[in-house]
C-alpha cells in the first residue's frame, strides 16, 4: 500500500472520529435547548413514565442534528487540520508530492456523505419526528388530565394560559361574560364519557358567574391537536351567585343538552399551519398547488432553507480546509473558538438574508447566501494554496 493511500485513510479516520465526537456534543447541547423549551410537557411525561420521557427526547434528536452535523463537521476540520498544519504534517504531505486535492479527498468525500445525512434530517427525519413529538404530547396531556381528575376530582384552567381564545369563546357562551378561569369537577370517568360534571365559571374579578351541572358529558378527543370536545347532557345552569356563599341565584334553567360542544384546547398556543412539521412531499405540494401566495412563499422559503443547510457541510469544507491549514493553531481551544465563530457567522448570514423584508426573492433564497460566500471564498483560497505550494 503506497504512502498517499495510507495518509488518506489516516485523515479520514481521524476526521470521522472527531466529527462524530463534535457532532454528539453539539447535538446534546441543542437537544438540551429544545428540551428546555418544552420542559413542562417533558416533566409531565417523566411523571408518567421514564420510558415515555426518553421516547419524547428521541423525537427531538433529529431536529437537533440539523445544526449539530454541519457545525460539528466544521469544528472537526479546524481541529484536525489546524493541529496537523501546526505540527508540520501538512508540509510533510506536500513534500511527498501530494497536492491539497490529494490529502483533501477525505474532507470532501466525508462532507458529501454528511450533506446527504443532513439533507435527509432537514427534509424528512426531523419534521416527521417533530410531528410525532406533538402527537405523543397530546396523549400525555390527555392522560394527565384524566389522572388529575381521578386523583383530585377537580381541575382548573386559566383562559389564555391553559386554554386558548377559542376555548374561552365556547365557555363564554355558558357564562355570558368575560371569563378568566374555569373549574371542572367530575364524579366518575368512563371511556369516552364523564358523569356528574360541575363546571364553575369565574370572571376576571374572581366573582363566580355561573355553575353548570351536567349528568353526562360525552368526551371526544381530537386527533389533530390536544383538543377535547365536551358535549353536555341533562344540564342545570345557575347564574348570579353561589349557594356556597349564601347567595341566591338570579337564574336557574334546565335543559336536555347544550347546543354546541365545549372546546378545551389543552395546548394554549395558537398555531395555524406549522411548516416545520411537514415532510418534503407536503412542502413541495404546498409550494406548487396552493393559490395563496403567502403560503407558497413560506413553503418555498423553508424548502430552500432545508436544502441549503443540507449542503452546508460540503460548502463549509471548501473554505474551512484552506483556512485550517493556513490559519490553524496547535492549541485546540483556538481552533474551536474559530470554528464556533464560523458556525455563528454562517447561521447569522443565512438568517439575516432570509429575514430581509425585500426583495421577496432574497427572503426566499436567503439561506443560500452563506453557501455562495463559502464557494466564492473557498475555491480561490484552495487554488492559491496549491499555487503557492
Amino acid at each position: 500500500m503506497n504512502s498517499p493511500t495510507i495518509i488518506r485513510r489516516f485523515v479520514y479516520r481521524e476526521l470521522f472520529t472527531t466529527t462524530l465526537l463534535a457532532t454528539s456534543v453539539l447535538t446534546g447541547i441543542l437537544l438540551y435547548g429544545n428540551a428546555v423549551r418544552s420542559h413542562e410537557s417533558l416533566f409531565q411525561a417523566l411523571s408518567l413514565s421514564p420510558g415515555l420521557f426518553l421516547e419524547l427526547l428521541g423525537f427531538l434528536v433529529p431536529y437537533s442534528m440539523i445544526y449539530g452535523i454541519p457545525f460539528g463537521f466544521a469544528l472537526s476540520v479546524l481541529l484536525c487540520f489546524g493541529r496537523w498544519s501546526s505540527d508540520k504534517e501538512i508540509l510533510a504531505c506536500r513534500s511527498l508530492g501530494m497536492s491539497i486535492w490529494d490529502w483533501g479527498k477525505p474532507v470532501f468525500s466525508l462532507s458529501l456523505l454528511l450533506s446527504a445525512l443532513t439533507l435527509y434530517a432537514n427534509l424528512q427525519w426531523a419534521p416527521v419526528n417533530r410531528a410525532n413529538f406533538d402527537r405523543k404530547m397530546e396523549e400525555v396531556l390527555w392522560t394527565n388530565l384524566n389522572l388529575a381528575l381521578e386523583k383530585e376530582g377537580e381541575i382548573e384552567f386559566s383562559i389564555g394560559d391553559d386554554l386558548n381564545d377559542e376555548s374561552g369563546a365556547s365557555l363564554r357562551a355558558l357564562g355570558g361574560a368575560e371569563l378568566s378561569r374555569v373549574s371542572i369537577s367530575v364524579g366518575e370517568i368512563r371511556e369516552g364519557e364523564w358523569e356528574n360534571l360541575r363546571i364553575l365559571l369565574f370572571e376576571k374579578t374572581g366573582d363566580l358567574l355561573s355553575i353548570v351541572h351536567a349528568k353526562r358529558g360525552i368526551v371526544e378527543k381530537s386527533e389533530e391537536k390536544a383538543r377535547i370536545l365536551l358535549e353536555l347532557r341533562d344540564i342545570d345552569l345557575e347564574s348570579g351567585g353561589s349557594q356556597e356563599e349564601g347567595q341566591s341565584s338570579d337564574l336557574f334553567v334546565s335543559f336536555e343538552r347544550w347546543n354546541q360542544p365545549l372546546v378545551l384546547d389543552l395546548d394554549a398556543k395558537e398555531e395555524n399551519l406549522n411548516y416545520k412539521r411537514m415532510s418534503i412531499g407536503q412542502l413541495w405540494a404546498l409550494s406548487r398547488e396552493t393559490e395563496d401566495n403567502e403560503l407558497k412563499r413560506k413553503a418555498t422559503g423553508l424548502l430552500n432553507k432545508s436544502f441549503s443547510l443540507g449542503f452546508s457541510p460540503f460548502f463549509l469544507s471548501l473554505v474551512l480546509l484552506p483556512l485550517a491549514v493556513t490559519k490553524g493553531r496547535k492549541e485546540s481551544i483556538s481552533n474551536m473558538a474559530f470554528g464556533i465563530f464560523v458556525a455563528v457567522a454562517y447561521y447569522g448570514i443565512g438568517n439575516l438574508f432570509a429575514n430581509s423584508a425585500s426583495p421577496p426573492v432574497l427572503s426566499t433564497f436567503g439561506w443560500w447566501m452563506p453557501n455562495a460566500i463559502c464557494l466564492c471564498l473557498g475555491l480561490p483560497l484552495l487554488l492559491r494554496f496549491e499555487k503557492n505550494g
